[in-house]
């Protein structure tokens, strides 16, 4: 749905369809001045996404707020590569962990897709954390959260995933001053990426062998002009199979590698 037509449907309480076949819809009062401060709000900037509180990502409801950042289109294609492999692997109860969960919607859409799969999500945002907890809850999905600075904490010392998937704040410091007016309503924890935008994953890719079963996949989404040196940071660590992935723009969004045996 566009824009226009969530507000609708959101302050008439109906579905797209309704607005459009439906001719004894009416604004009373009450609907009028909701629709007044939505456009008031959405003027002054704040992403419709926040102002209706929900969001709508792989054909899940999320709520969302400014505790996370808004699942993007693009993100769809991380989280349905990961599907992908993940039941090419043939792997009975694979072990996923979501890095930086923010919403949960990569977490909650892997799990309500692959039933079979044991989920992990962290985030070192307690706000964001509780946001997430609230959408598995939402979407009856089973998900392990876990509060944490990449792998910083106790609980994953001794486990071995199939697959890691991340989408790590990737902004550069530079690079923010010039984002949409938009953007200054999200959290910049779950942006700012430090002075070229890469520092999370030069975290996540130092340790992430250690943490990846013989063969696991480890699975990123980049940011514009990212993926070429996320791609040579992972071959310097051992990575195999390196594969991208363009997005809906014919951006190469997707860095996928597998764990090198030794």
């Amino acid at each position: 749905m566009n824009e226009a037509e969530l507000v609708l449907t959101h302050v008439l309480n109906c579905n797209r369809m309704s607005l459009y076949l439906n001719k004894d819809i009416n604004l009373d009062r009450d609907k009028s001045r909701l629709l007044s401060s939505i456009l008031k709000r959405r003027i002054l900037g704040e992403p419709v996404q926040y102002i209706l509180g929900k969001t709508e990502f792989m054909g899940f409801e999320f709520k969302v707020d400014n505790r996370v950042l808004i699942p993007r289109p693009e993100t769809e294609i991380l989280v349905e590569t990961a599907i992908e492999k993940l039941n090419q692997s043939g792997i009975a109860s694979p072990k996923v962990l979501d890095l930086g969960t923010g919403s949960g919607c990569i977490a909650v859409a892997i799990a309500k897709n692959l039933s079979r799969a044991n989920v992990w999500a962290s985030d070192i945002s307690t706000p964001a954390l509780q946001l997430a907890r609230e959408n598995a809850g939402l979407n009856n999905a089973e998900i392990k959260f876990i509060k944490s600075d990449i792998f910083d904490a106790l609980e994953f010392k001794n486990h071995k995933f199939d697959l890691i998937v991340s989408n790590p704040p990737y902004i550069s410091s530079g690079e923010f001053h010039s984002l949409a007016k938009e953007i200054s309503f999200e959290p910049q924890l779950a942006l700012k990426a430090g002075k070229d935008g890469l520092d999370f994953y030069r975290r996540i890719i130092s340790q992430a062998a250690h943490y990846l079963r013989d063969d696991g996949l480890l699975i990123f989404e980049v940011g514009l002009s990212q993926a070429y040196f996320v791609k040579e940071m992972l071959e310097e660590k051992g990575f195999e199979h390196l594969s991208l992935i363009r997005d809906y723009n014919d951006i190469e969004r997707i860095v996928m590698a597998k764990k090198g045996r030794v």
